[in-house]
């Protein structure tokens, strides 16, 4: 997602991540066929995976990888890191609460154990979570009874993917055993994965020749000598369960271990990646005396609402697919559309509830469009991406956005910008200012008022955006005290002070 891509953008890591990713020759399409050797039923173009659709309203690139390609980027990024330590062979098996801390039991993989202290302790312990069982925490939600079997594996299969039948998923139905292909170089590795029933296939029953036969089904006529160098496979049951409860005093969830969201979209990663962005820089403010912990209540607000939407969307993919075929083909794409076309539900991410002081506007009727994004800076929102003209060249707002809360005032809102910088001085938090038409400029062959039009302010009006990049308060206009409302402002977006 490219949401998922702004933040690894922040962190320095597009262009390793990027040397990982399927190239973009096959990230148009999602298709569907009667076996990957078979005629096709349909296919989708996929906006929201192609450059040309995505640059309206993102700076940052649509990348299509697997977490095995991408984990040495991520531990790279976590080792330089001057106050982490990265420990592989460990293992959580005792967390307390002490109430001013937390007291963690580890074992290790020789046997040994030893305990440590912590102010806080986030457990993004994975779908099965021992952190989430040894605290009580229960997953309601759907629990499908079918499992899941996803396969990695090495293979030639160009003479049915060249040229014209290239996508980053190519689905194959109507075989005897139906399932999903995923290329993750656009050469010869791959993905493979398909529901079962454990009832009539126990996990345990599945064998590395009988996998390699699941592939060469998927394939269809022609697959059956296909030479398969199986990498690897896994079973694991398919639930859209959320956790009731994101933090329990001084632990939190996060990732699988917060919410269990079905592989039908690809979004249960990208999910956990923006939990563990919106938590930390709650963390960080607590930890430096910037907000209380009542703060890190927010997080909960806010990313549960986002995890059930995920669990949603996922569910109903898989009810598409499953579909697709009994429809009369000039009813397939429309059937089709949200799976492969997720805007709104990437950069269109939004929060009802949290940690932001509403402005009293409606919530529009498109703001919860999966399919299509709305831009929207009415608090709670991402604030949308707009290229502008800085001191140190062209920018995104989407890269203003981060580290520190920062105040964007229209053109003759430099009232606004001056009580931030104040407030810089002498606030709980750092907070950045700026002035539309002063310290940002209109980016060539953009209006002058643009920058308003998109974020609902006029020339007097001014934007506070938190250091997540969502929308902590908006003024569509000039108040005769623009200090006083936005240290109240800033006081709501760290928890100090309720919502009125």
């Amino acid at each position: 997602m490219c949401r998922t891509s702004e933040i690894w953008t922040q962190l320095g890591l597009i262009p390793a991540l990027r040397e990982r990713s399927l190239p973009e020759e096959w990230t148009r399409y999602i298709i569907y066929t009667h076996g990957l050797s078979g005629e096709e039923i349909g296919r989708m173009e996929s906006t929201s995976q192609i450059a040309e659709y995505t640059a309206a309203y993102s700076p940052a690139p649509f990348l299509c990888s697997t977490q095995d390609r991408m984990d040495d980027v991520l531990n790279a990024a976590a080792q330089r890191q001057v106050n982490a330590q990265v420990l592989f062979g460990h293992e959580v098996i005792g967390v307390e609460d002490t109430g001013g801390g937390v007291r963690i039991q580890v074992r290790q993989h020789s046997g040994e154990t030893y305990t440590m202290d912590a102010d806080w302790f986030v457990a993004a312990d994975g779908a099965n979570s021992p952190t989430r069982r040894m605290l009580g925490i229960e997953m309601p939600g759907i629990r499908t009874q079918r499992w899941y079997l996803n396969a990695h594996f090495r293979a030639d299969l160009s003479r049915w993917t060249d040229p014209d039948r290239r996508g980053t998923l190519i689905w194959a139905l109507d075989t005897a055993i139906e399932g999903v292909l995923q290329p993750l170089d656009g050469r010869t590795e791959w993905g493979g994965g398909s529901l079962f029933d454990a009832e009539v296939d126990p996990p345990s029953s599945f064998t590395a020749e009988r996998v390699r036969e699941m592939i060469r089904t998927m394939i269809g006529p022609g697959g059956e000598d296909t030479e398969i160098d199986l990498i690897g496979f896994w079973p694991w049951f398919v639930s859209a369960t959320v956790a009731r409860r994101f933090r329990q005093g001084r632990v939190l969830l996060a990732g699988d271990a917060a919410h269990q969201v079905p592989p039908f979209g690809g979004i249960g990663m990208n999910t956990g990646v923006q939990d563990a962005h919106n938590l930390v820089w709650k963390l960080a403010a607590v930890i430096n005396g910037w907000a209380g912990d009542a703060l890190l209540d927010s997080y909960e607000l806010e990313r549960h609402e986002i995890a059930e939407r995920a669990a949603h969307y996922g569910m109903t993919n898989a009810k598409h697919v499953r579909d697709v075929r009994e429809l009369p083909a000039a009813e397939r794409v429309a059937a089709l559309r949200q799976y492969g076309n997720w805007s709104g539900l990437d950069v269109g991410v939004h929060y009802t509830r949290g940690a932001f002081l509403p402005d009293g506007s409606p919530p529009p009727k498109h703001e919860v469009s999966i399919d299509e994004y709305h831009p929207s800076a009415r608090p709670g929102a991402r604030a949308p991406h707009l290229w502008v003209r800085t001191p140190n060249g062209r920018a995104s707002t989407i890269e203003l956005f981060q580290d520190v809360f920062t105040v964007v005032a229209g053109a003759s809102g430099d009232a606004w910008t001056k009580a931030a910088r104040k407030l810089n001085e002498t606030g709980p938090a750092p907070v950045r200012g700026y002035t539309y038409g002063i310290d940002l400029r209109a980016d060539i062959d953009q209006s002058e008022d643009q920058f308003g039009q998109l974020y609902g302010i006029d020339a007097g009006g001014a934007v506070l955006v938190r250091p997540d990049g969502h929308v902590a308060f908006r003024s569509r206009g000039a108040v005769s005290d623009p200090a006083a409302v936005l240290a109240d402002a800033l006081a709501v977006a760290l928890g100090r002070k309720e919502a009125p």
